[in-house]
């Protein structure tokens, strides 16, 4: 990957070296870069263990080079990654070339290509590129090993498009929503409203309780048109579909006969103070409930208690 093509005029680059940098490569490497910033432009060197120790403000660069100047063979640790997003502009570029091992066997300190991605997603760079594999130069192979279970890699990634640490609430709402009543028409309304002086208006059509009765409702029953046809005075020997009145069971037991009536026995009382009233009758006294009769006589009711006290 040709790094002329990731610079533009009137960047502000940062080139991290590492102990295993020449001075030469140094100053060829930011003479090189010098020519496509131009005038307008900033190229600024840091030593990559004074990274994390340096001034620099947050968001100062467009674009950061790791492991830009030969030979690659500097392992970037995750707070170097960390501190290059926190310098980095919004959208800012990183490029970073790396020595890694191929299988993960390596005795030496190196890392896969596939950590390393890791490591750059955790630090909280996105848009990572694919892992291109570097062609090195005879003078940099001779600076790495000669080990076949490494390689150099590169790629690059970008900040996200916003500052580090920055916020923005979120159009949520907790709140219970209270649903909308439902619209009433004008018209509508009106047929439901009644006031006081609408009583007087002539144009109000009201309807009249009297004009609801009929004429038969006005007249007073005939008393023998209430009476049963049924019952022991109606001159009836046969009783009608579910009687109540008592004939039924007088007609089957036979006790409608005068005769039979003779010989049917009054029920007679063990203790002899029924007739008393019910203060002096017992729990189960055929004539409790009933009031206070003289010895041997028949229990009736008198018309004034068959009518309700109003």
């Amino acid at each position: 990957m040709d790094v002329a093509r990731l610079i533009e005029p009137g960047q502000s680059v940062l080139v991290v070296w590492g102990s295993g940098h020449s001075p030469n490569a140094v100053k060829s490497t930011v003479d090189n870069l010098n020519t496509y910033v131009g005038p307008t432009g900033r190229i600024q060197v840091e030593n990559l263990e004074r990274l994390t120790l340096s001034s620099h403000s947050n968001s100062s660069f467009d674009t950061a080079l790791l492991g830009a100047i030969p030979p690659a063979n500097i392992v970037h640790s995750s707070e170097h990654l960390a501190e290059i997003v926190r310098i980095l502009k919004p959208n800012g570029l990183l490029l970073i070339r790396e020595t890694v091992c191929k299988n993960g066997d390596s005795s030496s300190n190196l890392r896969t290509a596939e950590k390393l991605v890791s490591t750059i997603k955790i630090c909280g760079f996105t848009n990572i590129s694919e892992v291109q594999e570097v062609k090195l130069n005879p003078d940099e192979l001779s600076a790495h090993s000669t080990s076949a279970d490494i390689k150099v890699v590169q790629m690059t990634c970008h900040k996200p498009e916003f500052e580090v640490g920055s916020a923005v609430s979120l159009p949520l709402s907790f709140a219970k929503k209270i649903p909308d009543k439902p619209k009433v028409e004008a018209d509508v309304a009106k047929v439901w409203t009644l006031s006081g002086n609408d009583m007087g208006d002539d144009d109000l059509d009201i309807i009249d309780t009297d004009n609801l009765l009929e004429e038969e409702d006005f007249q007073r029953p005939d008393p023998s048109a209430l009476k049963a046809d049924c019952g022991p005075n109606s001159g009836k020997k046969k009783a009608c579909k579910n009687c109540t009145c008592g004939l039924a069971e007088e007609l089957e037991n036979g006790t409608d006969n005068p005769a039979v009536k003779a010989t049917t026995k009054q029920p007679t009382s063990s203790c002899g103070s029924c007739y008393l009233g019910d203060a002096f009758r017992c729990a189960s006294c055929p004539y409790l409930g009933m009031p206070a009769f003289k010895p041997g006589e028949k229990i009736s009711l008198s018309n004034r208690q068959l009518n309700p006290d109003l």
